[in-house]
């Protein structure tokens, strides 16, 4: 049975994809996945205060995210922000999880 717009009555089809769209999805859906692995590596850096140990290293990791400013969430950005922060002004507080 088709599907049928509730407000219209029009019936609604679904395009198949192509390789556009699809090249298009992986762009997309890959960069998020890329963000996330990069999100993730900076969170177990700083969790493990590795900051204290290689600042550097671990505000180099900083810049290989916020490159993607422009599609980051803003709680990936507030992140971002505090560790470059947290490295720039020598912070001695830890950011270790208290489980």
């Amino acid at each position: 049975m088709a599907t049928k717009n509730e407000i219209t009555g029009d019936t609604l089809t679904t395009k198949s994809s192509n390789k556009k769209y699809d090249e298009g999805w992986d762009r997309i859906f890959g960069l998020k996945a890329k963000i996330n692995q990069r999100m993730d590596k900076l969170q177990e850096m700083m969790e493990n205060d590795y900051h204290f140990q290689e600042p550097e290293e671990v505000y180099e990791h900083t810049l290989t995210v916020s490159k993607f400013w422009s599609v980051l969430s803003e709680e990936d950005r507030d992140y971002i922000q505090a560790a470059q922060d947290a490295i720039e002004t020598k912070s001695d507080i830890s950011w270790k999880r208290d489980d």
